[in-house]
């Protein structure tokens, strides 16, 4: 009853806000402020016109660009709560990410990926202040100079490129609690002078989270007996992070900058978990087991990168030139305990210890180069290629006994596995406008080879040892009118999901003594062909039509083996799925603003079993979900978020994720110009329970998953610094570092 009275009234007040909504013209004001314009330094004025109805974004040819200067909020805290205030995107603290309702979103910083995922790539987004962030590109289909990877498209943050002379500085604290404490606090630091400029960072950061799951699963045995498997987990786990980075550019010229760039992280994950597990045949029970694991993963990236950067005079001509490199290193230890009880003799029958050791190491070397040459003011030309080469290696390390004493190696468990890819690409992008027509064609190759050993012996997988792929692009938009406020916008892209190494490697992990994850060798590469038609009316809403084609759709499934539990990945043939999206951005007074997304989906999943892939299915669902954002501006520089989520069942392959409702709230106070101070109030009354149903081949789970997601935060942010800005012609284009 709670819920739906939260729901209703989550829904239901933005309606009757709207109802009273009335055509207005476009209301200025004139205040005192620091006028920060988009790639310029911000400069003292007396006053300044300031437009009331600034859009949250703005709708480019090949992307959706966030202007975080038209919302207080997105401009204090740091990147993650930046991202938390787009009606588009939903992310959690675990690093779950999704956009537009789809996973599998790359998310790149100055178009370089960041190589990290989970509570690691949440951390780094904490650890960047959203004062150094100057806007936000959101693309669901990326042009042909992006990387092909990730089919949900790619996620831009784009940082302040300031050319100073002097002293700059950002101080940035942030803590919050649920059951757990977190933080994270840092700071930056820029010094310049005419032909140098230093940039610099640091942050330290704790996370924290728990876990509460209760898990039953039900088999059907050959004789249609029923066997019952209840588990109850429960885990704690923290992390302590530290991230650094510095940054040195030298202008050669006017048109000209070479620049070094270097970051570091260190993380230390431990988590403490005990599991329960009951066995019952025909509703008696007659076995239980206890098991009590400690892990530990220590994490250390460093990477570098070497970029140079060239605009003519006419600024007509550009060209960009990076040199990367990436070493990550990971050792998982774990100790698992694990006691057998039989029902019948009500005593301790068995007590199993498993030790294991994973380390995992990657390497990874890339070089690209960018050229653009605009022809005139209706032709434009990209062009670009990239090569880089890859070596990941880990090995799996197990002992198995009763007492510490008796603990031999487990051979059966032990495995190696290395693999060595070599990728080579090109492109081409050609832009043209034609009156009220705009065209973006492109075609990215990518050509690639890789080797694989399992156990030091090579082996050739996923039945390919080189492949080519083409990856075609076309972006197009008519304006309807003069004022350029109404178009039509049509893209297509292909786009390709490369198996990452955890999902290949062979090695074991697990979590308890019957439920493991084992990564599967025999993946190939999935495919995606991605067409959208939209309609944009101004700044105000757009809806649109999408539709996704996925060839061997790589999906976490779920195996039983009698009583063991055991999760990898496959291929699935065949994926299909078509949406209706609403996106709404639209100033109902003068301090209220609603903004919202919505989306109706169909999804479908069909795959035949074959002598690799025994996976039957033939599964489709439709699914409704939507976030609503209201932002209210109160006196003294104050300013409300309220933000509602809401999704109807979700389909992944064989599993059924229920329904789940959320409410978010940040308010902001600007105390000055250089100091602001924000509140965060994450999953207000704690509905984020995760619920899920898998069918498979005789056997049935459900499952319920509580975590540590109602927080409360507190964020502070300053700036300091004695500087003024220089006169320097801006030469960067929007590059990035692909796949390496």
């Amino acid at each position: 009853m709670r819920f739906r009275i939260l729901l209703w009234l989550s829904l239901g007040l933005p309606c009757l806000l709207l109802a009273q909504v009335k055509p207005k013209k476009t209301v200025q004001s004139r205040d005192s402020v620091i006028l920060k314009p988009l790639g310029l330094e911000p400069q003292k004025i007396d006053t300044v016109e300031v437009k009331r109805n600034t859009v949250l974004k703005q709708q480019l040819l090949d992307r959706v660009r966030i202007n975080l200067r038209s919302n207080p909020v997105l401009l204090n805290g740091n990147t993650f709560d930046v991202l938390n205030n787009i009606p588009s995107l939903q992310i959690d603290e675990l690093g779950n990410l999704s956009f537009l309702g789809k996973m599998g979103v790359l998310v790149t910083v100055d178009g370089k990926q960041t190589h990290l995922n989970g509570i690691a790539l949440i951390s780094y987004l904490k650890s960047i202040p959203a004062t150094s962030v100057a806007n936000i590109d959101l693309m669901s289909i990326p042009p042909a100079k992006w990387s092909a990877e990730g089919y949900a498209g790619v996620i831009d943050i784009r940082t302040k490129r300031d050319v100073l002379k002097g002293l700059k500085g950002t101080v940035f604290l942030g803590g919050s609690k649920g059951q757990l404490w977190k933080y994270n606090n840092g700071m930056l630091i820029q010094y310049g002078t005419k032909k140098w400029t230093i940039n610099s960072g640091f942050s330290i950061a704790r996370s924290s989270n728990y876990f509460d799951v209760a898990r039953e699963r039900q088999l059907v045995a050959e004789d249609n007996e029923i066997n019952t498997i209840a588990q109850h987990n429960q885990e704690r786990n923290h992390a302590l992070e530290m991230n650094a980075r510095i940054g040195l550019e030298y202008r050669i010229s006017k048109n000209s900058s070479i620049e070094l760039n270097w970051n570091f992280l260190q993380s230390n994950y431990k988590e403490l978990g005990v599991y329960q597990t009951s066995f019952s045949n025909a509703g008696d029970l007659f076995q239980s087991t206890s098991s009590w694991s400690n892990l530990r993963n220590p994490i250390h990236k460093n990477s570098a990168n070497l970029h140079y950067d060239y605009a003519a005079e006419n600024k007509k001509t550009t060209i960009q030139w990076d040199v990367d490199y990436l070493n990550y290193t990971s050792n998982r230890w774990q100790d698992l305990t694990t006691m057998i009880m039989q029902r019948a003799a009500h005593q301790r029958k068995d007590e199993q210890l498993l030790y294991s050791n994973n380390p995992f190491v990657v390497d990874l070397f890339g070089i690209k180069t960018d050229f653009q040459r605009k022809f005139e003011e209706r032709f434009e030309l990209e062009a670009g290629f990239q090569l880089s080469r890859s070596a990941r290696s880990s090995r799996g390390y197990y002992k198995k006994g009763k007492t510490d004493q008796d603990l031999r190696d487990a051979d059966a468990l032990e495995s190696a596995f290395r693999q060595v890819e070599y990728l080579e690409a090109i492109y081409t992008d050609f832009q043209i406008k034609l009156k009220q027509w705009e065209f973006k064609l492109g075609l990215r190759t990518e050509y690639s080879q890789f080797h694989n050993e399992i156990n030091d012996v090579y082996a050739e997988l996923g039945k390919r040892k080189q492949t080519l792929y083409l990856f075609p692009t076309l972006f197009g938009i008519y304006k309807i009118n003069k004022e350029n406020n109404k178009a039509i916008q049509i893209a297509y892209g292909r786009r390709i999901v490369r198996p990452n190494y955890q999902d290949l490697n062979p090695a074991i992990f697990f979590f308890d003594a019957n439920t493991s994850y084992q990564g599967n060798a025999h993946l190939v590469p999935q495919l995606t062909d991605n067409m959208e038609l939209k309609y944009v009316h101004g700044q105000r809403w757009n809806i649109g039509v999408t539709f996704l084609n996925h060839r061997d759709y790589i999906s976490m499934i779920h195996q039983l083996n009698g009583k063991n539990y055991a999760q990898t990945y496959q291929n699935i043939e065949a994926v299909r799925s078509t949406a209706i999206s609403l996106n709404v951005g639209q100033e109902i007074f003068k301090s209220l603003t609603l903004y919202g997304f919505g989306q109706i989906q169909y999804i479908h999943y069909k795959n035949t079993p074959d002598e690799l892939n025994d996976l039957s299915i033939d599964r489709n669902l439709w699914s409704f979900q939507s976030n609503l954002m209201i932002q209210v501006k109160l006196p003294h520089k104050l300013t409300i978020n309220w933000t509602n989520s809401y999704r109807t069942n979700v389909l992944y392959a064989q599993t059924v994720i229920k329904p789940l409702y959320q409410m978010h709230l940040a308010i902001n106070k600007q105390f000055s110009n250089n100091l602001s101070l924000a509140l965060t109030i994450r999953d207000l009354f704690h509905t984020n329970v995760i619920k899920r149903e898998i069918v498979g081949d005789r056997f049935n789970i459900r499952s319920k998953t509580i975590n540590d997601s109602q927080i409360v935060g507190l964020n502070f942010n300053y700036t300091f610094g004695l500087y003024q800005k220089q006169k320097a012609q801006k030469t960067s284009l929007e590059t990035e570092v692909s796949r390496m």
